[in-house]
């Protein structure tokens, strides 16, 4: 019992208050003063360890010096047994959302996960494993999470967790702590018997989740620090985590491994819109669907949207959704509705909006320059800035993928991206005070 307390980082007197015994109890049960101590007892002190069945009928056999195959109580009452709350008894958790409907493409994301993800009985010593998948806004890095989850949940007995971590919505983020609660609810624990800390939330989350094995499902996080907390600490969980920004930090000191996500190829999306308008309808107007895949630059989110009103509209030829695109503004408006999740202006909105104020300032600037390629040198240029004043907010534009630093010094952005640029620019008029003090240069000048 005492190994089990320092696991949960508790102190006597926290584990008596808990359970609900006096602390002279919890310590003659640990010195092993009291030889045969009362079952109720054994029982409270179970719970309040957040015990599993397994620990708690290895406890009570201690207590009984019974064998735990034979002895005659019930380890954790109903309401507390580790899958409880999650489905029927004895049930793990199955938390994933809805599987994805007319999932195309990815097969190379798909081959990595399967080769990262493996994760084979054993003794769970080594480090958790975990997959980074990021990419920019609309690319559809939560579908192929949840795609691959739904095809491997059978490597994972003992269950899949999910949690949004709202890294990127209107509102605010969920906390780490508030994500524990529901992971550590998910896993039994009894809402009166939660730590108070996140940190002693995060190590009773490592205490119940080792030596399962389970993947937890991250998604929409905002940062490293938002995820460290809820990372299990044995190798028999695996965890898959996606997010708009590259999570270096995660990457450096967890060992994350990045799965960059990018837009799907030409001949995938046209596969994504047979399938969702159907192969007979797509190959009767190939050239209208070439242009919508062109104007909605390969994003899986701007095709949904054209897909979902083309597939209301089933008497409307595509030439006319193709014509719609090209006549607005870059294809915002009509990539635009009023479902938050389906509206790509808003997706884009909720990454421009968490910019420090050179960062923003610079992705307007972005709007103004004719190519589709910038140098490093052009961007300063560009902002009036010297080159060592661009790099910090450069890097921020590329860690939120609202840049792509596709070689050293080179950088790009869609046309969607750049089209947003340029509303933002015309809401709020960027100071660009000496910008034509010197030319602006090309990236082939570069």
């Amino acid at each position: 019992m005492r190994a089990w307390r320092e696991r949960a980082l508790l102190t006597q007197e926290e584990l008596a208050e808990r359970a609900g015994l006096n602390v002279r109890t919890v310590r003659r049960v640990e010195s092993g003063s009291v030889r045969r101590p009362r079952l109720g007892s054994v029982r409270s002190l179970a719970d309040a360890l957040g015990l599993g069945r397994a620990e708690t009928e290895t406890l009570a056999a201690a207590a009984t010096g019974t064998s735990r195959q034979v002895i005659g109580v019930r380890a954790v009452p109903p309401s507390y047994d580790r899958t409880a709350r999650s489905g029927p008894p004895g049930a793990p958790p199955r938390q994933l959302p809805a599987d994805v409907a007319g999932f195309t493409g990815r097969e190379e994301a798909l081959r990595r996960l399967d080769a990262l993800l493996r994760i084979e009985p054993g003794d769970g010593t080594g480090p958790t494993t975990i997959a980074a998948i990021v990419g920019p806004a609309g690319v559809g890095k939560t579908a192929l999470a949840v795609y691959w989850a739904h095809r491997a949940a059978h490597r994972f007995p003992d269950g899949q967790l999910h949690v949004d971590l709202r890294g990127f919505d209107p509102g605010e983020a969920l906390r780490p702590a508030e994500a524990l609660r529901g992971l550590l609810t998910a896993l039994g624990v009894p809402p009166g018997c939660l730590p108070a800390s996140t940190d002693e939330r995060a190590a009773l989350f490592r205490s119940r989740s080792a030596g399962r094995r389970m993947l937890v499902l991250l998604d929409n996080a905002r940062d490293a620090d938002q995820v460290r907390p809820l990372l299990p600490g044995a190798g028999t969980c695996a965890v898959l985590v996606t997010s708009r920004t590259q999570l270096s930090g995660l990457i450096a000191t967890e060992g994350a491994h990045p799965i960059v996500v990018d837009a799907l190829t030409s001949a995938e999306a046209r596969q994504m819109l047979a399938r969702r308008l159907g192969a007979h309808r797509t190959a009767a107007e190939p050239e209208a669907v070439a242009e919508i895949v062109e104007h909605c630059a390969r994003l899986p989110l701007a095709l949904a949207v054209v897909a979902a009103r083309a597939a209301l509209r089933p008497g409307f030829p595509l030439i006319r959704f193709a014509i719609e695109l090209r006549e607005t503004r870059g294809g915002l408006d009509a990539l635009s509705g009023g479902d938050a999740r389906a509206d790509l202006r808003r997706a884009f909105s909720w990454s421009t909006r968490a910019l420090s104020p050179s960062a923003a300032r610079l992705f307007r600037l972005l709007a103004t320059h004719p190519g589709p390629e910038l140098s490093t040198v052009a961007v300063a240029s560009l902002a009036a800035l010297p080159r060592d004043e661009v790099r910090v907010p450069l890097a921020e534009l590329a860690d939120a993928h609202l840049v792509v630093e596709h070689a050293p010094d080179r950088y790009t952005c869609h046309d969607l991206l750049r089209a947003h640029a340029a509303e933002i620019a015309r809401a709020l008029p960027v100071d660009r005070s000496g910008v034509h003090e010197r030319p602006v240069l090309t990236a082939e000048g570069q």
